[in-house]
């Protein structure tokens, strides 16, 4: 457990965790990653790269050595609801884990990568690394997904249930500030909090992007300047009373409370010369994504589930 000596600061830079790349007990490197709630599911966000050790668009190991992780080391905050005396409090710490990223050769994660895709996201349940979980009063600090709206031409019944499959994820236009929470070259505040590295929004997040010769929907670029280490840091919005935000489909909306908006992950700058990276600009994956792949594991897992007497 690692304890530190923090005024209490913004609840985001509770949700992030440096990763140390291993393989076996030999560090080949760090990133960053974030834990996302999604419906009743605790899952580590991070990119594909990461975890698998390849560059997604050339299929080369990342590592000089030629070596392929297959341990990584992070944290999670565990939040415990406390009574005491008449009054309600909340119990934090710092876990650490070890997560071996293959079982039997078989990676752990979850990832929409398939042959030819340069999608660079994935997912770890976090739900058999953190039993305390499943306690009563007991959660993680965490960014919150699922922050949705409907999609165009569907107006839902006053009275019936509506399908997941018609609400559309969220975005900020073009121009809009955001913050991308990392370690930059594994920089850590207090030595367990990121970096907030400021950025805008670079490309149209409603159009598609050309990546190897293909379109993708799912990616947009950032303007920042950001360093090695941070990939799979959350890009993050803090909008405002009044904002306009967008869907992948056209549908705008405004926004009514003030809080923060998870956008993506961010999956390092694109480029391959000093010039191109000179350009700071980065990809973000959308959480529109995340949110499906998740989605897609939590369905997978309950069909997997045995019928009960």
């Amino acid at each position: 457990m690692d304890r530190v000596d923090f005024l209490p600061g913004h609840p985001l830079s509770y949700t992030t965790t440096k990763i140390r790349i291993l393989r076996n007990d030999i560090e080949l490197g760090t990133a960053t990653g974030f834990v996302m709630k999604f419906g009743q599911k605790f899952a580590l966000v991070t990119n594909w790269h990461v975890l698998s050790g390849y560059n997604p668009a050339s299929g080369r190991c990342l590592s000089d050595t030629g070596a392929l992780p297959n341990r990584i080391e992070c944290h999670v905050a565990v939040s415990r609801e406390l009574k005491e005396g008449g009054h309600n409090g909340v119990e934090l710490h710092f876990k650490p884990l070890s997560i071996d990223l293959l079982v039997n050769e078989t990676p752990i994660w979850i990832d929409e990568k398939g042959d030819g895709s340069q999608n660079d996201y994935a997912t770890i349940d976090l739900a058999n690394y953190v039993p305390e979980i499943q306690e009563n009063g007991v959660s993680l600090r965490s960014i919150l997904g699922g922050r949705v709206t409907f999609r165009r031409g569907y107006y839902p019944s006053a009275s019936g249930p509506f399908h997941v499959d018609n609400m559309r994820s969220i975005y900020p236009p073009v121009g809009a500030e955001v913050f991308v929470l990392g370690y930059p070259r594994g920089i850590a505040s207090n030595g367990i909090f990121p970096i907030w590295k400021r950025a805008s929004v670079a490309s149209e997040p409603q159009g598609s992007t050309t990546l190897g010769g293909s379109e993708y929907n799912n990616v947009f670029y950032i303007d920042a300047l950001t360093k090695s280490g941070m990939s799979g840091s959350p890009v993050v919005c803090l909008a405002k009373p009044g904002d306009r935000f967008h869907t992948d489909d056209g549908v705008t909306t405004e926004i009514k409370e003030a809080g923060p908006f998870i956008v993506g992950v961010y999956a390092g700058r694109d480029g391959v010369t000093q010039e191109e990276y000179e350009l700071s600009v980065g990809r973000v994956w959308k959480i529109g994504a995340i949110e499906r792949l998740m989605m897609q594991s939590a369905r997978s897992q309950n069909r997997s589930q045995p019928d009960s007497d």
